[in-house]
């Protein structure tokens, strides 16, 4: 509502109901958050005309404010967005590499496990761990390793196709999810491209090293119908590898490496995953001694 000014008016107390019946609607406009309402002020400059001026200058004041607190609002929502989808990456990604993490390769696996049956085509998980991070590390210091890391990951990306899952899942450990291989032998020749990847000199500064790893893969067609088993099956083959010279691809066998299982040694220990966290838990062949995942393994050294 726009000001008008008005001619003065001989109308008496019936015209002086009207004016202050219009400032009294213009405040409940305000009131109602429609801060674009306003009161006519005449040219009389009366006391009616003053209380119309002070309430269009408090709807003017209230619309600023309001703008303004509609603005920050608008700010706070989009930081909130963004800060939630932020977290919610972090959650299921891994920090230093982008990978998955574990809870998310665990809950993908489970995924794939429920699909078995209404896919064609059986699925295979490598597990990878690198054969001497450690020296990485002693000879050219932590952010050479982290850089290693970060080199391994996008290496191992490389090699996988769009529904496979990489994730990192301990210091130099690493799990993949190959959505869908026909045979183990399948299976076992991506493992072997990726190695291969691996085994190309990484660059730190002046330094260049190379590096070699370890991977253990195991397929649903050996008959293992769980998270556990699978994993646990990748992780002996890969234990194999590492025992038979380091560098190489091992593809799990029932006869070669006997029946694989989860062990939850129920170490009430914080750094220990637990079945209850929703990531799985500790495995290992019952064979040798347990190693929580993430913990240096001297024999893998």
């Amino acid at each position: 509502m726009t000001t008008t000014p008005v001619a003065p008016d001989a109308g008496g107390i019936p015209d002086l109901e009207r004016r202050l019946d219009e400032v009294v609607s213009v405040i409940q406009e305000l009131a109602a958050l429609r801060f674009d309402a306003r009161a006519t002020v005449g040219p009389a400059g009366d006391i009616v005309d003053a209380v119309a001026a002070g309430v269009n200058s408090l709807g003017e004041e209230l619309e600023a404010s309001y703008q303004e607190i509609e603005r920050r609002v608008a700010d706070r929502t989009a930081e909130l967005a963004i800060a939630t989808r932020e977290l919610s990456h972090r959650a299921l990604h891994d920090d230093l590499t982008g990978l998955a993490n574990r809870a998310a390769f665990w809950d993908r696996l489970g995924h794939r496990l429920s699909l078995a049956g209404r896919r064609s085509c059986g699925f295979a998980v490598m597990f990878l761990d690198l054969d001497d991070f450690k020296t990485v590390n002693d000879t050219l210091g932590h952010a050479a390793g982290d850089q290693l890391l970060v080199d391994v990951a996008e290496r191992i990306m490389s090699e996988l196709r769009a529904g496979d899952t990489a994730a990192r899942v301990g210091g130099d450990e690493f799990l993949v999810l190959l959505d869908e291989v026909a045979t183990g032998e399948a299976a076992l020749a991506v493992a072997r491209r990726v190695n291969e990847r691996l085994q190309a000199p990484h660059r730190f500064g002046a330094h260049t090293y190379t590096s070699t790893s370890s991977i253990g893969v195991a397929t649903t067609m050996d008959g293992l119908a769980t998270s556990d088993a699978i994993v646990a099956a990748a992780d002996a083959a890969m234990y194999d590898a590492k025992r038979s010279g380091r560098g190489l691809c091992v593809l799990y066998s029932r006869d070669r490496h006997g029946q694989a299982s989860f062990v939850d040694e129920g170490v009430p220990d914080e750094t220990q995953p637990s079945p209850e966290d929703g990531a799985g838990g500790v495995w290992h062949r019952r064979d040798r001694p347990p190693t929580p995942l993430g913990v240096p393994d001297p024999s893998r050294v």
